[in-house]
């Protein structure tokens, strides 16, 4: 009975997703659209529930995967406008133009305008998106540029990450673990990729295959992360060393799709040889060299991002209001995060361990947190079987109720108990797994002592 039941409730989710899609009206927000997302993640949390108590086959989990994507994969974007961006930068990098160097609103840029040039979001505001992104970019605007190869090529991304996901938490001839269950089928995932377009997994792609590449590229349990052990610290020192240049790299690659993974090169370079992450440093600054030409514009996008941006924030707002200061929140909690990477480094933890603290720092003290920004940490916490980040995947798409209201008024309404929904729950959450982690953590010190005393007294005795 259980992956039948299993079956049944994906094949239920995929029908309240397809229909926020395709009936018309369904994704008006907040009302009904929420609803049927709250039904949809229902529907999501109890087949994961069910498959880890009663894996479904591999062909299951996989039919689930596409039959849930393909019906928003050809619907045009609803609940965000950045793949117009996206598709816009392509249009420039093919007219062998430099994306950084001009706005899109700039008349430099009108011999090349589109039907689909006034859809971009912030049009006075140059691109933010590194140069391994706009290389991507260009290279599918080759192709149209139409927004179906765009999303086609995220969705073979956010595929392929729950195949490394496969990979990183299954043991080989058994059934799925839970970790690629849950990206697979997450509602969050399906509608930022397939449905809205987002470029994440193009990012996360090359971070988890560096995960891969360290764990020697064998199929073992993430139980391993959590224990500070490090699949990859087997082997032979050539060996090693190609596994850490080869993640050095993919890291950097990642970078410079967005610039996420290189916060976790101090710790590559610390656990694997400073060589490794030098390396990645690398990779990434070389692609910038092409686009130089546009001078002090190259970082201005990205500026103006940092400086601006702010959307649902959580322990953000808090800090901001402890201080009576947003910039000077904004860099306390770009001191905070530096203080997670610099004790990582400090501590020697894994990488894998270092990329979920320093991402999911980084996230929960962002004073930006779009639903899709949670998609570069949920791989990671997947593998650590994560009930909160589960459920924040969940809870960000509430911050959504107010995107009619703002098409309208120009003004995004989020009152304070929505907000207090949206992240109290998941933070509470959070710190109860916490401390019955560290609880546990002591209990297992405790009895591990205790074994070592009757071990002496048993072997003085023996000795008397």
């Amino acid at each position: 009975m259980g992956p039948p039941v299993t079956a049944l409730l994906v094949l239920a989710e995929v029908g309240l997703l397809a229909a926020l899609g395709l009936v018309p009206g369904a994704s008006a927000t907040p009302w009904p659209a929420l609803g049927l997302w709250a039904a949809a993640f229902a529907l999501y949390a109890a087949a994961a529930f069910r498959h880890d108590r009663r894996p479904v086959p591999r062909r299951v989990m996989w039919a689930g995967a596409l039959l849930l994507r393909l019906p928003l994969l050809f619907l045009l974007p609803r609940f965000s406008d950045d793949i117009w961006r996206y598709m816009w930068d392509g249009w420039v990098g093919l007219h062998g133009l430099n994306p950084f160097a001009h706005a899109p609103a700039s008349p430099a840029l009108d011999p090349i305008a589109t039907s689909w040039r006034s859809l971009i979001n912030h049009p006075g505001i140059r691109t933010i998106y590194p140069p391994g992104a706009q290389l991507v970019f260009t290279a599918l605007a080759a192709a149209g540029p139409s927004v179906l190869v765009f999303k086609a090529a995220w969705t073979a991304a956010d595929l392929a990450v729950g195949w490394i996901l496969d990979r990183l938490a299954s043991r080989r001839g058994g059934p799925p673990a839970l970790a690629p269950v849950l990206w697979l089928w997450s509602p969050l995932v399906v509608v930022e990729v397939a449905w809205s377009g987002h470029v994440e997994p193009l990012g996360i792609l090359p971070m988890l295959a560096a995960l891969l590449v360290l764990r020697g590229g064998a199929a073992e349990s993430a139980a391993a992360a959590d224990g500070g052990t490090d699949a990859s610290d087997g082997g032979t020192r050539e060996e090693g060393g190609r596994r850490a240049l080869a993640a050095g790299l993919l890291l950097g690659t990642g970078a410079a799709v967005k610039l996420a993974p290189a916060a976790v090169l101090p710790s590559l370079g610390r656990r694997r040889g400073w060589w490794a992450a030098a390396a990645g440093l690398a990779a990434a600054a070389l692609l910038y060299l092409p686009y130089l030409g546009a001078g002090g514009a190259l970082l201005a996008g990205l500026g103006a991002y940092a400086d601006r941006w702010r959307f649902d924030p959580g322990l953000f707002r808090v800090l901001s209001g402890l201080l009576g200061d947003p910039r000077g929140a904004r860099i306390a909690a770009a001191v905070a995060v530096g203080g997670v990477v610099g004790w990582g480094v400090l501590r020697r933890w894994p990488v894998e361990r270092a990329a979920f603290w320093t991402l999911g720092a980084a996230l929960l003290l962002s004073p930006t947190i779009h639903p899709w920004y949670v998609l570069w940490v949920l791989p990671l916490a997947f593998l650590r079987r994560s009930r909160a980040w589960v459920l924040w995947s969940g809870l960000l798409f509430l911050g959504y109720a107010g995107l009619d209201a703002y098409r309208a008024t120009g003004s995004w309404p989020l009152p304070g108990w929505l907000a207090l929904l949206i992240h109290v729950p998941f933070l509470a959450l959070l710190a109860t797994d916490a401390a019955l982690a560290h609880r546990r953590g002591q209990g297992e010190e405790v009895a591990s002592g205790e074994q070592e005393a009757e071990g002496r007294a048993t072997g003085g005795a023996a000795e008397g």
